[in-house]
């Protein structure tokens, strides 16, 4: 069944949305990866005092 021209724009704002959602959580994802590489390098440093 052929779909009314309102109908594909309601699916192309969707998918639009939802690309927008998906591109900020990437954005978290990686500004997340960046704090934990930070606190593991600082875990390591520390470690490597104590071990002095």
């Amino acid at each position: 069944m052929k779909k009314k021209r309102s109908e594909n724009a309601d699916d192309t704002k969707q998918i639009a949305d939802d690309t927008k959602q998906i591109e900020d959580h990437t954005k978290q994802i990686e500004d997340d990866t960046k704090q934990i590489e930070d606190h593991t390098k600082q875990i390591e440093d520390h470690t490597k005092q104590n071990k002095r």
